[in-house]
């Protein structure tokens, strides 16, 4: 029983620890100007396609896949977005996400083959080169916080992966929408 009790101690210090560190996290990613590229690679449906002006948008939902996890195992979890990527059509030309994908140098065959095999029917992004990486180093590394809201100014104004969490992804419409109703931004509180 005393053993039972010292874990269950040692468990809540822990994940107040961890719960601790992941509020920093988050606090030093607001407001944090993130840098796209238009020199990642584009596929759409399967195929390569060039996008001038979709980076562009004012409002856009950046979901992130670093080289950590199983890149195409993520490819094929990609429908799972597609409420979220319907309601991101029906808002263009103000609001868009920017699927990317940062696989490994030995994950990446496997990433591009499953992007084109699977023939999302959204753009998704292909950082070949870890550019994303190298223009913003001070990107978290939780994967939790890999999905972020930016403003017009590419600016970070939310963040968190809306997609199994209802309360959030209302959080982040009604955010959306304050800022389609103040030109691309989020208006001070």
């Amino acid at each position: 029983m005393r053993i039972s009790i010292i874990a269950c101690i040692a468990l809540l210090f822990f994940l107040s620890c961890a719960n601790n560190r992941l509020v920093k996290d988050i606090e030093q990613f607001m407001n944090r100007q993130i840098v796209l590229s238009a020199d990642w690679d584009a596929v759409y449906k399967g195929r390569d396609t060039v996008l001038t002006d979709f980076l562009e948008v004012p409002i856009k939902l950046v979901v992130w896949y670093d080289s950590l996890g199983c890149g195409s195992c993520e490819v094929g979890k990609m429908h799972e977005w597609n409420k979220i990527t319907a309601y991101a059509d029906s808002l263009a030309p103000w609001f868009s996400i920017v699927y990317l994908f940062t696989p490994s140098r030995a994950d990446l065959r496997s990433v591009d083959r499953a992007v084109r095999i699977d023939k999302f029917d959204y753009p998704v992004f292909i950082d070949k080169d870890a550019a994303f990486i190298r223009q913003n180093p001070k990107l978290p590394k939780n994967r939790r916080l890999h999905s972020f809201l930016l403003d017009k100014n590419n600016k970070v104004v939310m963040v968190g992966n809306p997609l199994h969490n209802p309360t959030l992804w209302a959080l982040y419409k009604t955010t959306i929408q304050k800022m389609m109703d103040n030109n691309g931004v989020l208006p001070e509180q």
